[in-house]
């Protein structure tokens, strides 16, 4: 668990720093698309934790397959509804949105890297 809450931390790191980044190259208007964009990629990642690791190592494989699958059904659809939330909300600033989000993504790399 401690590992997720590093990479939701990063996520969010990483969101705030675009949103800055992007409120000051837009004026403001295109950084709340930007924290928008980070909490769609942290929050499902963050369910799909909670959903996975409190099972530990020595759960059965049947438990385990099953959190698997609700686990990735709950982040697909939560992915799925955000992004249409967001796509209402800041129809206009897609581009800061999905920007942020690719970079909040590449947490899980830098995670896989640093954990080696």
């Amino acid at each position: 668990m401690r590992l997720a809450g590093a990479v939701l931390g990063g996520q969010l790191g990483i969101g705030i720093v675009c949103a800055a980044l992007w409120g000051w190259a837009d004026e403001g208007r295109a950084a709340g698309a930007a924290l928008f964009g980070a909490f769609t990629a942290a929050l499902p990642g963050f369910w799909m934790a909670c959903c996975v690791l409190p099972r530990g190592r020595r759960a059965q494989a049947e438990s385990m397959g099953r959190a698997l699958l609700w686990g990735e059904i709950g982040k697909l659809v939560l992915t799925t509804g955000l992004f249409i939330m967001a796509a209402l909300l800041f129809g206009p600033q897609l581009l800061p949105l999905l920007s942020t989000y690719a970079a909040c993504l590449a947490c899980y790399w830098l995670a896989m890297i640093l954990t080696r």
